[in-house]
C-alpha cells in the first residue's frame, strides 16, 4: 500500500466516519432504552437494529462506510478515489438533502440535543483535505463499484 497524501487523508475521514456512526448508535440505544424502560443487552441491540424498519435508514451509512474500508485497503488511494468518498460523504451527511431518509433522520438527531455535533464537525473538517469534483450520485455510485473491483483483483493478485 502506497502511502501517499491522498491515503493518509482517507484514513482520518475513515476514523471520523467510524466514530461519528458510534456516537449515532449510542443516541439511538439510550433512546431504545428509554423507551423499553431498561437497558438493553448488546444482543437484543444488535438484533433490533438489523431487524427494526425504524432503522433501515441506517443502511445507507453501513454501505458508505463498508465501501469506504474497502477504498481505504486498496493498494493506491487515487485523487478519483478521493474525490469519490468526498462526494458520496457530502451528499448523505453534509448536504442534508431533504429527500433522502437517510437526510431526514441524521438531521432530526442532530437538532434533537443530542451530542453529535462535535463527532459531525470532525468528520466535516476530515472531508475538507480530500479533493472536490462534481459529480452526480450515478457516478459517484459506479466509483464505488470499481473500489470494489479493484479489491477483488488485488485479493486475487495477493493469492497468486
Amino acid at each position: 500500500m502506497t502511502n501517499t497524501p491522498h491515503h493518509s487523508n482517507a484514513m482520518q475521514v475513515r476514523q471520523a466516519l467510524w466514530a461519528l456512526q458510534k456516537e449515532i448508535l449510542n443516541s439511538l440505544k439510550e433512546q431504545f432504552d428509554s423507551e423499553v424502560g431498561y437497558v438493553a443487552a448488546p444482543t437484543e441491540w444488535f438484533q433490533v437494529l438489523m431487524t427494526a424498519e425504524r432503522y433501515v435508514w441506517l443502511k445507507e451509512l453501513t454501505s458508505l462506510m463498508a465501501d469506504i474500508d474497502i477504498m481505504t485497503e486498496l493498494e493506491e488511494i487515487t485523487e478519483t478515489h478521493s474525490s469519490t468518498a468526498r462526494a458520496e460523504i457530502e451528499r448523505l451527511l453534509l448536504e442534508h438533502v431533504e429527500h433522502s431518509d437517510f437526510a431526514k433522520q441524521y438531521k432530526a438527531l442532530l437538532t434533537s440535543g443530542v451530542d453529535l455535533m462535535p463527532a459531525h464537525s470532525r468528520l466535516k473538517a476530515a472531508v475538507q483535505h480530500l479533493p472536490k469534483v462534481e459529480m452526480t450520485k450515478d457516478q459517484s455510485l459506479a466509483e464505488r463499484k470499481t473500489w470494489h473491483e479493484q479489491h477483488r483483483h488485488q485479493a486475487r493478485k495477493k493469492r497468486n
